[in-house]
C-alpha cells in the first residue's frame, strides 16, 4: 500500500483559529486517500504561514522527514498546490527536491500528469497562484494603509504599554483602536524615568533590565531583556506618534518617510523627554563612548587628556590593582614613540583637580567674581537676557529649518532612510530643539518676573555644596558633581589646566534651594541612602 503524509495550511493565525479550512482540507485530503487505497501515516499541519515564504517550520520539517533515508512516506497530498506553495522558484525546487527521495506531490483538486504536458500545466498553476498571492497582498496592504490613516490599528499585537479596544464596527469588521494600559504605563513610565537618572544616575539599558527583573517586574510574562528595553526607548509609539509602514514586512527593508502613515495614539510621555532619551542613548552608544567611561565611578573619567597627544588618559592598575593611575591611552596602546606623556597616580592627581576647584573656584568670594555678570540688576540682566531671548529663538527656527531640510533630502531620495548618519542627525537636532524651546521657556519666566534668579546667597550655597560633596561624597556623587561645570583636565609636564562652564554654575546657582544647602541634583544616585525620602516628623 502507498504511504501519503497530509498537508495542509491556512495563512493566517486568525484563519486558523476561527476558520474551518484546516479540519476541511485534511478531512478531504483523508477522503481522497482512501479512495485510492492510500494509507495515510502522518499529518502536517501549519496554521498561519504565508505560502510565499519557504522558511516554514512544519514545511521544513515535512520535506526533511520526506528526505530521510528509511522514507516514511512515498506521497505528499495537499487540497491545491497554492497550499504547498505560492512562489514558483520555491515550489519546483523543492518539487525536484522530493523526486530526487522518491516521493511525489498530488494536488486532489488539480489533477496534473506525470509527464511533459503535465509538469508544464503545474508551472502554470504555480505562475498564475504567485500572482494572485501578490495580487491579494497588494490589495490587502492597500486596504491596511487606509485603515492606519483613519486612525486604525491593524491587528499587530499592541506595543507594552497599550491594548487594543473596538471603536467602533463596520458590518462584520471591527475598527480597533490603542489605549493606555496603565498597568503597563507605569513600567514604561519608569524605564524613561531611570534611563533620564530621575531615580539617581542616568542608567544604560543592560542596567534597566537587571534592576526591572530583580524586583520582579515583567513584560507580559517575560523578563525584560536588553533588546525589549532598547525598543521601548526607542519606539515614537509612545511620544504619540505611531508609525505604520515604515519596512516591508516580508524584506525587512526601509520605506521612504513619504510612505509612512503617522498615527496619532494616545502618549505614556511627552516628546521631549523622548528626544533627551534619544540623545542620552545616542551620547551613550559605544561607538561613540568607551562604556567604561559612562559606568565607572572614577572621577575624571572620560574627562581628562593627556597634554602631550591629546588623546584620552584612562585608568592604568599595576600590582593586581593596588595602584591606580591615569595614563595617556596612545602610549599605553603604542609606547613612547606615540606619545611622550607620563602616568600620573588617580588619588594624587584627584586631589590636586578637587583642591583647586574648590579653592579657585568654588572659594564664595572667587564664585561670586565668577559669577558677577550673572548678579548684575535687574536692568541690565533684562537687557541681555531679552537679546539672548532673540538669539535663542532664532537658534531653535534654525533647528526646525535643519529637520525641516533633511527630510526633504530623503523624500527626494537625496539621502537613505536607513542611513545611520542621518538618524544621528536627526536625534542631534530634535534634542537641540527641544533643549532650545525649555531654554525659551525658562528664560521668558524669568524676565516676567522682577526677582533675581540669581543672588549671592544662592551662590554661597552652590560653593559650600560641590566643595563638600567634591571632599567627602561617595565615588560616584564625586563624579556626578565633577561632571556638572568641568569640561575638561588637561595633563602636561609642567601644569594641570582645568577647563569648565561658568554657565552651568548660573544655571546650578538659579536653582539652588533657599532653605536648605543640602540640595542634590536630580541625576546623583543614593543621595537618601537606606531612608525614605519623604521622612514623617519625628515624636
Amino acid at each position: 500500500m502507498i504511504r501519503a503524509a497530509i498537508y495542509a495550511r491556512v495563512s493566517t493565525a486568525r484563519q486558523a483559529d476561527h476558520d474551518l479550512s484546516l479540519p476541511d482540507q485534511i478531512a478531504q485530503c483523508r477522503a481522497w486517500c482512501e479512495k485510492q487505497g492510500m494509507e495515510v501515516v502522518q499529518t502536517f499541519t501549519e496554521p498561519g504561514a504565508s505560502a510565499l515564504d519557504e522558511d516554514r517550520p512544519v514545511f521544513q520539517e515535512m520535506i526533511f522527514t520526506a528526505k530521510r533515508t528509511d522514507q516514511p512516506f512515498n506521497v505528499i497530498v495537499v487540497h491545491s498546490l497554492s497550499r504547498f506553495s505560492r512562489d514558483a522558484m520555491h515550489s519546483e525546487f523543492y518539487i525536484r527536491e522530493l523526486r530526487k527521495a522518491g516521493v511525489q506531490l498530488v494536488s486532489i483538486t488539480q489533477e496534473v500528469a506525470q509527464d511533459g504536458s503535465g509538469e508544464f500545466f503545474r508551472k502554470l498553476i504555480n505562475v498564475f497562484d504567485e500572482y494572485q498571492s501578490r495580487e491579494n497582498a497588494k490589495h490587502v496592504h492597500r486596504a491596511m494603509l487606509e485603515n492606519a490613516r483613519q486612525g486604525f490599528w491593524n491587528g499587530a499585537p499592541p506595543p507594552f504599554g497599550y491594548r487594543t479596544e473596538i471603536a467602533e464596527r463596520r458590518g462584520s469588521k471591527d475598527k480597533k483602536v490603542l489605549v493606555i494600559e496603565e498597568s503597563e504605563a507605569r513600567v514604561v513610565r519608569h524605564i524613561f524615568d531611570l534611563a533620564a537618572g530621575g531615580a539617581g544616575r542616568p542608567m544604560g539599558i543592560k542596567a534597566i533590565a537587571s534592576h526591572l527583573n530583580e524586583r520582579g517586574i515583567a513584560r507580559r510574562g517575560h523578563k525584560f531583556s536588553t533588546g525589549s528595553v532598547h525598543v521601548i526607548l526607542t519606539l515614537a509609539t509612545y511620544a504619540g506618534r505611531h508609525q505604520f509602514n515604515k519596512r516591508d514586512s516580508r524584506s525587512g527593508r526601509s520605506r521612504p518617510p513619504s510612505e509612512w502613515v503617522e498615527v496619532e495614539v494616545p502618549a505614556i510621555i511627552d516628546e521631549t523627554t523622548f528626544n533627551a532619551a534619544q540623545a542620552l542613548l545616542q551620547s551613550r552608544a559605544p561607538k561613540r563612548i568607551a562604556p567604561r567611561v559612562v559606568t565607572t565611578p572614577t572621577l575624571l573619567a572620560g574627562i581628562v587628556r593627556c597634554g602631550h597627544c591629546g588623546a584620552a588618559m584612562i585608568l592604568n592598575t599595576g600590582k593586581s590593582g593596588q595602584y591606580r593611575y591615569y595614563a595617556c591611552v596612545n602610549r599605553l596602546k603604542k609606547g613612547e614613540v606615540a606619545c611622550r606623556g607620563q602616568r600620573m597616580p588617580m588619588a594624587k592627581l584627584d586631589n590636586i583637580v578637587i583642591d583647586a576647584v574648590a579653592e579657585r573656584i568654588l572659594e564664595p568670594q572667587r564664585l561670586e567674581e565668577l559669577l558677577a555678570e550673572y548678579l548684575k540688576t535687574a536692568q541690565s540682566r533684562d537687557d541681555k537676557q531679552r537679546d539672548q531671548l532673540k538669539s535663542l529663538r532664532s537658534a531653535h527656527g534654525d533647528a526646525e529649518a535643519g529637520l525641516t531640510r533633511l527630510m526633504d533630502l530623503v523624500e527626494r531620495g537625496l539621502m537613505d532612510v536607513s542611513d545611520p548618519a542621518l538618524r544621528e542627525r536627526m536625534i542631534a537636532l530634535r534634542f537641540r530643539r527641544d533643549e532650545l524651546a525649555a531654554e525659551i521657556t525658562a528664560l521668558s519666566q524669568r524676565l516676567a518676573s522682577a526677582d533675581p534668579t540669581i543672588t549671592p546667597e544662592k551662590v554661597r550655597m552652590l560653593g559650600m555644596l560641590l566643595s563638600k560633596q567634591l571632599h567627602r561624597g561617595e565615588p560616584e556623587l564625586r563624579q556626578a558633581y565633577a561632571r556638572l561645570f568641568l569640561d575638561e583636565v588637561v595633563v602636561n609636564d609642567s601644569r594641570i589646566q582645568i577647563c569648565g562652564s561658568k554657565s552651568v554654575l548660573a544655571r546650578s546657582a538659579g536653582a539652588a534651594s533657599d532653605d536648605s544647602a543640602e540640595g542634590v541634583l536630580s541625576f546623583v544616585r543614593k543621595w537618601r541612602a537606606r531612608q525614605d525620602s519623604n521622612l514623617l516628623p519625628q515624636d
